[in-house]
């Protein structure tokens, strides 16, 4: 619809979907660096502003104004993970972090899965604008509410002695050469670029394989996606669970390095239903099941602060980011090339086993009670 309304080609149309990783990628760290200067909740009232900026899709009459409103919505990204997960740090221990951040992340996923299935039907009903300028207009409404309710630690502190929470302020502040040189900051920062890089191959190009190897209705074949954000969704919460009852984070990250490659090819190489079902549906677990412990890994690093805490993962979202771009294209280029979609996905799995090597290689982290 969009390149009826601006005739563009489909390569000038593909910016749409690839100018939003880049722009994490590149405005993560910078965002991060800056935001030491600021208050979390300051942080995280400009991302989630920044996030709504789908709301200036209404103004949008050329395609270089729509990539705009894409840009904004991008860098509102870049600050509000890190933000979310030093909001949490601040106010819970890291016993109960992981619990929380796979809170965080499933509502990433039923976020996902609601636009999933909302935004033809809405296109359809109203316009192509519609879905963009609702879920801006609910993102701002968001904003709106975490400016007035949102609250720094030390804030609510300063009204109550009563409040219990975590004393992290005393740790210590890294300078951005220790935080990129820092084993942990390189290892999860890999990590995240190999879970990307098979995670966005598979959601880019499975559909299109299924549809034109296994002569599957195009479809049923997007439908099989939904699977993978429900073992996701399912996923992130026994993640962290399994997190904080084990108070380990290795096994999780083991377990995902070692089966993650191998269920995305189970359902890749057999053309029978049930098989991909089961496949898709383990793929998507194991592709979440480590993703809490991820992003709480830093925030339990000894003697380092939230806000070097916070640097680290937006480190590690530039490396996942780098991943969402790169593995799609991977997958394109090796079929061209050889005129089968197999040694793209089977490249993209080997990058998933980073994880692995990185749950091997990692120090465990001891959560706190």
């Amino acid at each position: 619809m969009i390149m009826q309304e601006f005739r563009i080609s489909r390569s000038s149309a593909g910016w749409l979907a690839s100018i939003t990783p880049l722009t994490i990628a590149a405005m993560s760290l910078p965002v991060a660096i800056i935001g030491t200067r600021y208050s979390t909740k300051k942080m995280f009232a400009v991302g989630a502003c920044l996030q709504a900026g789908g709301i200036l899709t209404l103004f949008a009459n050329n395609y270089i104004f729509l990539l705009f409103t894409r840009v904004c919505f991008a860098v509102g990204t870049a600050i509000i993970v890190p933000a979310s997960v030093a909001i949490a740090a601040q106010w819970f221990t890291s016993h109960r972090l992981p619990l929380i951040n796979s809170i965080i992340m499933v509502s990433i996923n039923l976020g996902s899965a609601v636009a999933f299935i909302a935004t033809v039907p809405i296109a359809t009903a109203f316009s192509w604008k519609a879905p963009l300028i609702i879920y801006g207009a609910i993102a701002l409404t968001f904003a709106i509410t975490w400016i007035i309710l949102g609250r720094d630690r030390k804030e609510a502190l300063s009204k109550t002695e009563t409040t219990k929470a975590p004393v992290y302020d005393e740790r210590q502040e890294l300078t951005l050469k220790q935080i990129l040189t820092n084993k942990t900051t390189i290892l999860l920062t890999l990590a995240m670029m190999g879970a990307s890089t098979l995670g966005n191959s598979v959601s880019s190009w499975l559909p299109s394989y299924y549809h034109e190897v296994f002569k599957m209705p195009l479809e049923k074949a997007s439908s099989i996606l939904v699977v993978i954000t429900v073992g996701g969704t399912l996923a992130c919460i026994a993640g962290g669970i399994l997190a904080t009852r084990l108070r380990r984070h290795k096994p999780l990250l083991i377990a995902s390095g070692i089966f993650m490659g191998i269920t995305a090819l189970t359902s890749i190489l057999f053309n029978n239903l049930a098989v991909i079902y089961v496949g898709v549906a383990l793929y998507g677990i194991f592709a979440n099941l480590a993703s809490p412990s991820m992003l709480t890994i830093p925030m339990e690093l000894p003697n380092i602060s939230i806000r070097s805490g916070a640097i680290m993962i937006s480190i590690m979202i530039v490396g996942g980011n780098i991943g969402n771009f790169t593995g799609p294209l991977i997958v394109g280029f090796l079929t061209d090339i050889t005129g089968s979609y197999l040694p793209g996905f089977i490249v993209s799995a080997v990058f998933s086993l980073i994880i692995l090597a990185a749950g091997l290689l990692l120090n465990e982290t001891k959560l706190k009670t």
